[in-house]
């Protein structure tokens, strides 16, 4: 018997569910194509079919690009970064358009741009930031060595 799932999977499976459905994942015969698209296991990918489990972060950015989603928004409904995260996203977006795209930052100098301070946060962010930027040698690097675009 399996657990009831807790407010953050909820969170989670309200936007992944109808996302992976748009994307034409919930198909019979597609989980291959999801196991192919993401790079995540096909136990995980059917436990996230079916709504039980929430895949491990590192799978984040693969999956966000599989159905069209923002990674941040992934790790706000999973509850790995507060809302706070969004929404200052959200805000660089809308009101400094005019500065995207006008020069490399490091990741460091854009977790501080966007208020993240605690250590798990700037972690996280890293990682994103380095699975992102889809670095072939982003195993044998720390988290953070990265040249990101503001």
């Amino acid at each position: 018997m399996t657990d009831a799932p807790t407010g953050r999977e909820e969170r989670f499976f309200a936007l992944v569910l109808p996302a992976l459905e748009r994307a034409g994942y919930t198909a019979y015969g597609a989980q291959a194509k999801l196991v192919a698209d993401t790079g995540m296991n096909k136990t995980t990918v059917s436990r996230l079919l079916r709504g039980e489990t929430i895949p491990h972060v590192k799978s984040f950015p693969a999956l966000a690009r599989a159905l069209g989603l923002d990674p941040v928004e992934l790790l706000v409904a999973a509850e790995i970064v507060p809302p706070e995260y969004l929404e200052s996203q959200q805000t660089l977006s809308e009101t400094d358009r005019s500065q995207v795209g006008s020069g490399s930052i490091t990741p460091e100098e854009a977790a501080e741009q966007l208020g993240i301070h605690d250590d798990v946060g700037k972690f996280t962010f890293y990682a994103v930031v380095d699975k992102l930027t889809n670095r072939d040698d982003a195993d044998d690097a720390t988290p953070g060595d990265a040249t990101a675009q503001a």
